[in-house]
């Protein structure tokens, strides 16, 4: 017989099957262009040649949308829901923030502003936007952490939401701080691939561990219907 977290799993992979697969879509595609198409810093060439003052106001506001902002203003928006999920928000960021403190110093990746001035000495390759303040270390490229929180919180966020569309639009919201930040000239395409799968795989367990523990967590906002 299936016990009731058998059950709800199986519905929970049924419910978000098509964000599920949006997501393995696009990160397949960022791995065949990662290791079968691009050279190191040819997306980031790419965005230099093409640039527009439109572009860059859209991206250098994007970027915010994978920063602790979101998470404290979704844990406070959800305290009026769930409890539950409100912890797991708070939860999901500080997960984030030690896995990719713990993967930078690990792999100690220049930044692509290193890579461009320093190492290929040809600075002017980039097109940097000029408001840009650029994250110069030689060590803290890989993975990039906006990636990572940002396909942390919206995947969380898209599990959470029963609607099917706004689960797409999370995707989106994800997807597009990923690019913003080789857009910006902050991270290479492995950065953010590598960013991509490890926010997701967060997500995976901290919706996990909310479905088998929320019962735990039982306090609800008087706004909330008893079910």
């Amino acid at each position: 017989m299936e016990t009731s977290l058998q059950i709800r799993n199986q519905n929970s992979l049924r419910d978000n099957y098509g964000y599920i697969t949006g997501f393995f879509l696009l990160w397949s595609i960022a791995c065949l262009l990662l290791f079968g198409v691009l050279e190191k810093g040819d997306v980031i060439l790419f965005f230099a040649e093409n640039r527009t003052d439109f572009q860059n106001f859209i991206f250098v506001f994007w970027t915010y949308c994978g920063e602790g902002y979101v998470y404290v203003i979704a844990a406070v928006v959800f305290l009026f829901f769930s409890y539950s999920k409100s912890f797991a928000i708070i939860l999901n960021a500080l997960l984030v923030l030690f896995v990719s403190g713990v993967m930078k110093d690990y792999f100690e990746h220049e930044r692509p502003v290193r890579y461009f001035n320093d190492l290929l000495k040809q600075p002017e390759l980039p097109n940097y936007i000029p408001s840009v303040v650029l994250h110069d270390g030689w060590t803290t490229s890989f993975p990039s952490g906006h990636t990572i929180s940002a396909f942390a919180f919206y995947t969380l966020l898209a599990f959470f939401i029963p609607n099917r569309l706004l689960k797409f639009i999370c995707l989106a919201l994800a997807f597009l701080v990923a690019i913003s930040r080789m857009y910006l000239v902050q991270h290479f395409l492995k950065d953010v691939t590598a960013g991509m799968l490890i926010g997701f795989l967060i997500a995976i367990l901290v919706y996990s561990l909310h479905e088998k523990y929320s019962h735990l967590i039982s306090g609800r906002s008087q706004f909330t219907s008893k079910k």
